[in-house]
């Protein structure tokens, strides 16, 4: 570690520093319609603290300003019928222009001109239907959280209701399962992003999504609008930023991590498309021979992401995108029985593969003024790999004892048409058809057999539709009511959605908000198809099931009490139905308790779940280099099995709080350059498990768990503190950053799971990672 800190340090000090006086960069965009994303030509845009300069949009909405001095600026955008736009804290860098895309709100009524502030918004979706449980997150809010290392599931711990589960970045949504949540990208749903992932979840180590390519996106946390489809707990909605299109840029990066690389700019200087590609790749088992404890596992990823822009001039907008993702983990058994006492898991080895990616095109056609029409192709799919061996005796060979391949593939199309009646009526509808492949194996030692635990491969479809309208009867009240249907082809099963979301700013300061709706989702295929032995016949009990059902409420308070500050609070009610439990015996499990993997059981639809709690978000928006965000939460989260006794969830942690806050100076000789510190403080409730039958443990020497006293125990509360500093370096075409942070600052032992000892005859404790080191260089130019 010392001589890579040495490296990178030397490596930025011996970069020119000395004043270069007023460095100047260019700041440019787009103004469109933020429903229709039609350009708005004739749109007044000034920058309000260089001189009050001034410029007019084109026929294509577009807008330059040139040699603006580096740093912090804010733009004024207004135009006749649209709401006037504030955007501040808008960062000029040296070492990239500015691009930015406005999206102008049509007003409601002409007696009073509404300001809107992009800070102040950021509390709000991009997705206007979204009334409720959503926020928008900004590429800014991924570099500079604490120790956040660029991953947006990572960042949305931050928020209200969210905690993390485990070492990995899958969340846990208000007391649901991570694999609740619904990724999308540029419209379309996407396989999960994340490299070291498994089956039936929606996280994992690193996202596979680099923060050079997002935009900003949204994250949505219940009820949502009727065009997110099979998800129960969340929607994480990601937009790709374009590349530039009159100018080549790059940025590298390295760091403990790995090192990142990107391009962008244009295919020639007289069309307007551009390209933005970055590559990345992962060296985490360097980090284990600098000493740093990130597990046993022999480690490495690497991710490639892209998003090519190619307008046409009467055909409409055509984008190609995607990403792909490949990861390993290797972990051998120790041939040195004497450590098989001590430790019983050195005696297995394990090896873990996961290749993951999606491509898909987009074409948006603008039909006439008031009508958008958008279709995507995407093909997705991955390829998870699972093998486990152990030695069963000194110098034995190894004997394996699990063997998985699950393999899914998917070509989705979509249409979406939306029309804008007129600024108070708005229509949308939408058909989603995914055609999905899938080839899955789990197989595990019985004996001296590999039984198939899980085995079949063909293919099936899944097919949602959804329409919604939006009406505003007055400027400060809004109405959104649409209606989703899902029909999954391999059972023959269809559910109908209907959703409701309205809100009322009461003041200028004020805000009330309320959301209802029902959501639906499938199983993770493979647990269709368990294969059950019953006597000397196997079966496959589950291909009936149908999808787990959440009725969801939400009701929001904000209050905006002073310039820059907001204080939201969410009240919240979900009642999950039809959720799989055991069929054929009255026991305690649910699938609503399943983190990853598939479900070797038969299972029946009969069981329930309610998730209910109250939230709490105070924040600050950025402003004078300044920003803060904490947040709270109190929640129940219980379900129903087969033996009707209601049972803590394996999720209900029962509280979460989280706080952030951040400073960024300006160095007093160079003050186009600065030094910014952020911290991140985490305190939630400690993870349930289900209590250990220790005598039984001792007379079977491993573990037995009292499975009819399930989840009833919990663990020590979690607390970590994260912290970062990092120094921002102008020079003429050109800007670097140094940054340096820790993750788990204490290095606090917080407990994730419990196992017997065989060796000890106790219990023992597993925990999460200790203090990990976060250094990296990042030059843009």
């Amino acid at each position: 570690m010392p001589r890579l800190l040495y490296t990178i340090i030397l490596f930025f000090i011996t970069c020119p520093v000395m004043a270069q006086g007023i460095l100047l960069q260019t700041i440019k965009g787009t103004v469109t319609d933020r429903i229709l994303q039609t350009p708005l030509p004739g749109a007044a845009v000034t920058i309000t603290d260089a001189g009050n300069r001034s410029v007019v949009s084109s026929e294509n909405g577009i807008f330059r300003f040139e040699k603006v001095p580096v740093g912090r600026h804010t733009l004024r955008i207004s135009f006749i019928g649209y709401k006037t736009v504030t955007l501040t804290n808008l960062a000029l860098e040296s070492g990239k222009e500015l691009d930015i895309t406005v999206e102008m709100e049509e007003e409601i009524s002409n007696h009073s001109e509404v300001v809107v502030t992009s800070k102040p918004d950021k509390s709000k979706a991009l997705n206007k239907l979204a009334m409720v449980s959503s926020r928008m997150f900004s590429v800014e809010e991924t570099r500079r959280f604490a120790a956040g290392i660029n991953d947006p599931s990572r960042i949305a711990t931050a928020f209200a209701g969210v905690t993390g589960h485990g070492d990995g970045n899958a969340l846990i949504i208000r007391g649901n399962a991570p694999n609740g949540l619904l990724w999308r990208m540029e419209g379309v749903d996407i396989p999960n992003p994340n490299h070291f992932a498994s089956v039936g979840t929606s996280g994992g180590g690193i996202s596979i999504l680099s923060a050079q390519l997002l935009a900003n996106s949204d994250f949505m946390t219940g009820a949502f609008p009727a065009e997110y489809g099979n998800a129960l707990s969340g929607v994480f909605d990601i937009r790709l930023r374009r590349g530039n299109k009159d100018k080549r840029e790059y940025t590298f990066a390295v760091s403990t991590i790995g090192i990142d690389a990107a391009a962008e700019g244009y295919f020639s200087k007289n069309y307007k498309g551009s390209y933005l590609v970055n590559y990345r790749y992962g060296f985490l088992t360097l980090m284990q021979k600098l000493g740093l404890n990130i597990g046993e596992a022999a480690t490495s990823f690497q991710d490639l992401s892209f998003n090519i822009h190619l307008p046409t001039n009467h055909l409409g907008d055509f984008s190609v995108f995607g990403f792909g993702g490949l990861s390993e983990q290797n972990t051998e058994a120790s041939s040195d029985s004497i450590t098989w006492f001590s430790n019983p898991s050195k005696r297995s080895g394990k090896l873990n593969k996961g290749n993951t990616g999606a491509i898909g095109i987009t074409h948006s056609l603008h039909i006439g003024k008031k009508t958008l029409l958008k279709s995507i192709y995407s093909i997705n799919g991955y390829l998870y790999l699972q093998n486990q061996n152990k030695l069963d005796k000194y110098n034995g060979p190894l004997v394996t004892t699990q063997d998985n391949r699950f393999t899914e593939t998917a070509g989705t199309f979509s249409v979406t048409a939306t029309h804008k009646f007129n600024a108070k009526h708005l229509f949308t509808a939408g058909i989603y058809t995914s055609g999905k492949g899938f080839n899955l194996q789990q197989r595990e030692l019985s004996g001296l057999v590999l039984y198939d635990k899980v085995k079949s491969s063909g293919d099936t479809r899944l097919t949602q539709f959804f329409t919604t309208w939006k009406w505003d009867p007055l400027p400060q009240f809004v109405i959104q009511l649409g209606w989703h249907g899902q029909y999954f082809a391999l059972n023959k099963t269809a559910v109908y959605e209907p959703r409701l979301g309205m809100r009322w700013q009461a003041s200028r300061t004020q805000t009330f908000s309320f959301g209802i709706g029902l959501h639906s989702q499938i199983q993770p295929l493979g647990n269709y198809f368990a294969r059950i032995k019953t006597g000397t016949d196997t079966t496959q009990p589950n291909k009936e099931l149908g999808f787990t059902r959440s009725l969801q409420y939400v009701f929001g308070y904000s209050w905006r009490f002073a310039p820059d500050w907001n204080l939201k609070t969410e009240l919240y009610y979900q009642w999950l139905f039809e959720v799989p439990v055991s069929a054929s015996k009255a026991d305690s499990y649910s699938l609503l308790n399943q983190d990853d993997d598939y479900a070797i059981a038969t299972l029946a639809n009969k069981g329930a779940g309610k998730n209910y709690g109250i939230e709490l978000t105070l924040e600050r928006y950025w402003n004078d280099r300044f920003y803060l965000l904490s947040s709270a939460s109190l929640f129940k989260s219980a379900y129903l099995p087969s033996d009707k006794n209601w049972r803590d969830t394996r999720f209900n942690t029962g509280h979460t709080f989280t706080f952030l806050t951040g400073k960024e100076w300006s160095l007093k000789n160079h003050k186009q350059s600065t030094i910014a510190t952020d911290i991140k403080l985490m305190y939630n409730g400690g993870v349930r498990v289900t209590p250990i039958d220790l005598a039984k443990s001792i007379a079977q020497k491993t573990t037995v768990l009292d499975n009819t006293r399930a989840y009833e125990e919990r663990l020590g509360d979690f607390f970590r503190i994260d912290l970062q500093a990092e120094w921002r370096f102008q020079r003429k075409g050109s800007t670097g950053s140094l940054i340096a942070g820790v993750q788990n600052l204490l290095n606090r032992k917080n407990p994730v799971s419990q196992s017997y000892d065989a060796a000890t005859q106790k219990i023992r404790y597993s925990y999460l990672l200790g203090l990990i080191p976060v250094v990296g260089y990042k030059l843009e130019w």
